[in-house]
């Protein structure tokens, strides 16, 4: 499960009402994991191997130093090694919470149903009357429920729960918020706005589905987007990339630009990322024209706008001609590549298909995963899933189910 699930979890949470969170941040949790406790929690066989890799130490500056705390910094076991070590949170606060006289109702109960999905005809399981949510994603976890006073327990439960392991709640980072101040979680920011619409979209609105009449007549409305920190962040990035690189071709500028574009375009692009989207594409161009500029300091504007961007004046009717790339204009482009700007990359909100809650990759369900990823999620190439999806998740040599484990080969078509 990756970074979407969680923020799909979380707007499914707060999707129809306003609640408090407990935004949590744990201080150094990699750096103070205690090792008596995390020992404890894995099997004989394997608890003496991953003794050594705790207390192994590090060199630095030529001098050993001795380990007695924490996990290894950079080490790929150390993820894995923080699960086991925070593993049952969940269970275990509700469960403390069930306990308190009168609360079992406010909370809810653990039991598993089953829906089937009318689309689909898939059956899904999921706790329908939990009432509380809790979501973690490595170190970084937000408890959500509609009354203050369970956040509040929760917070005080979870202190004493993690003092246990070595670790303690952040007092600066740790806050209790509403939904309607909103809060960051994995670079979102996640926060219920008032419903600002009016006039005759709003009658539009009531005259259609049912959904659109809930969304007109709705007091709030969720929206999940880049954080501006993170938008900030990128967009230096990007800029610093382009003027270090003011002496190459224009393809070369685009080989080292455009994976940081994707990357981070495909991270945001199933949540309200459209302005954020359209900023950074305003921003590129003007800081592309701005290399285009520098690079050819004797050429004109309308000289570098058809070099470059595919816009040609016509001399006679003084009107200009776009060339389109993938349907857009006033594409920077090279002589073999152009750039693919940010809104290509955008898909409908809430269009991440959430891994489902009884679902592990290690299940032995190979459909179900290989449908997933000849659907685009896992690491694949769009150009791979499409192929993947063509062939329904199967490999035609040995007609078994591809996984992501799997080195995917593009054949010759047969």
């Amino acid at each position: 499960m990756n970074c979407h699930d969680a923020i799909e979890k979380i707007t499914g949470a707060l999707m129809r009402k306003q609640k408090w969170i407990l935004d949590a941040d744990i201080t150094g949790c990699f750096d103070n994991i205690d090792h008596n406790y995390l020992l404890t929690q894995i099997d004989k066989t394997n608890r003496r191997v991953i003794k050594k890799w705790l207390k192994a130490g590090y060199i630095q500056d030529k001098e050993s130093h001795e380990t007695e705390k924490g996990t290894p910094q950079g080490g790929t076991i150390s993820p894995l090694l923080a699960n086991i070590a925070l593993d049952q949170m969940e269970t275990n606060l509700i469960e403390h919470l069930r306990g308190i006289e009168g609360w079992k109702k406010k909370i809810g109960t653990t039991k598993v149903s089953s829906i089937k999905d009318r689309k689909t005809g898939k059956v899904y399981k999921y706790r329908k009357h939990l009432n509380i949510d809790l979501v973690r994603y490595a170190d970084d976890f937000v408890i959500i429920h509609e009354d203050k006073e369970v956040i509040e327990e929760s917070k005080i439960f979870i202190s004493k729960w993690l003092s246990k392991r070595g670790l303690e709640l952040s007092g600066e980072k740790t806050k209790i918020v509403h939904s309607t101040e909103g809060f960051d979680f994995l670079g979102h920011h996640i926060r219920h706005y008032g419903n600002r619409i009016k006039g005759t979209y709003k009658l539009k609105l009531l005259n259609g589905t049912k959904t659109e009449q809930n969304r007109a007549n709705a007091s709030h409305i969720l929206r999940v987007e880049p954080t501006k920190d993170k938008i900030k962040k990128h967009w230096r990035d990007i800029s610093d990339t382009i003027w270090k690189l003011k002496d190459v071709s224009p393809d070369a500028l685009i080989s080292a630009i455009q994976p940081k574009i994707t990357g981070w375009a495909n991270y945001y692009r199933t949540v309200h990322s459209s302005e954020a989207f359209s900023k950074l594409d305003h921003l590129l161009y003007q800081r592309l024209t701005q290399w285009a500029r520098r690079k050819h300091s004797k050429r004109g504007i309308r000289w570098i706008n058809e070099k470059y961007f595919g816009v040609k004046r016509v001399k006679k009717t003084k009107k200009y001609n776009h060339d389109t790339i993938e349907g857009r204009k006033w594409v920077f482009h090279g002589m073999q590549k152009h750039i693919r700007a940010y809104a290509k990359h955008k898909k409908p909100v809430g269009s991440h298909a959430r891994v489902g809650f009884d679902r592990s990759y290690y299940d032995g369900d190979t459909a179900y995963w290989a449908a997933r990823l000849s659907k685009g999620y896992g690491d694949i190439s769009p150009s791979k899933a499409k192929l993947l999806n063509k062939q329904k998740g199967i490999c035609p040599y040995c007609q078994s189910a591809l996984t992501n484990d799997d080195l995917l080969h593009v054949h010759h078509r047969t």
